[in-house]
């Protein structure tokens, strides 16, 4: 009969053996005692002292304003979504109203990555590189 390799034969010791093995580490003082309840309580950290000195953060800056560059783009795409979800608000007839959103959505999304561009240094730009 073939055995697992992780089926080893007890030594027949069984709880004799570890009996012995545990006298020996008493006789020898190494074994901890346990509390007569049996109750082990786990490990509470101490509460840490209260003090008013802690961290406060500043407020934090106020939000950018948009330009009117990019609110010329965001509501291209606005419009874009409403001629593509309801043209019918804005007066336009299903048929046309998704080819006109399609071409605002576009539109409105060229806008606002074209304005991602760097500009070409003015006459005034020049650099000149490192001043020793």
């Amino acid at each position: 009969m073939d055995r697992d390799p992780d089926e080893r034969p007890h030594s027949g010791e069984g709880v004799d053996g570890f009996e012995a093995i545990v006298s020996g580490l008493r006789g020898e003082g190494g074994l901890p005692e346990w509390p007569d309840d049996g109750v082990v309580r786990p490990y509470a950290p101490a509460p840490a002292p209260a003090d008013d000195d802690h961290f406060v953060p500043p407020e934090p800056p106020p939000l950018p304003r948009i330009g009117p560059p990019a609110a010329v783009g965001l509501g291209l795409l606005l419009l874009g979504f409403v001629l593509v979800a309801a043209p019918g608000w804005v007066g336009v007839s299903a048929s046309y109203g998704l080819p006109l959103g399609l071409l605002t959505l576009a539109a409105g999304l060229g806008w606002l990555v074209l304005r991602l561009w760097p500009s070409p240094p003015g006459p005034g730009d020049r650099d000149d590189g490192a001043v020793l």
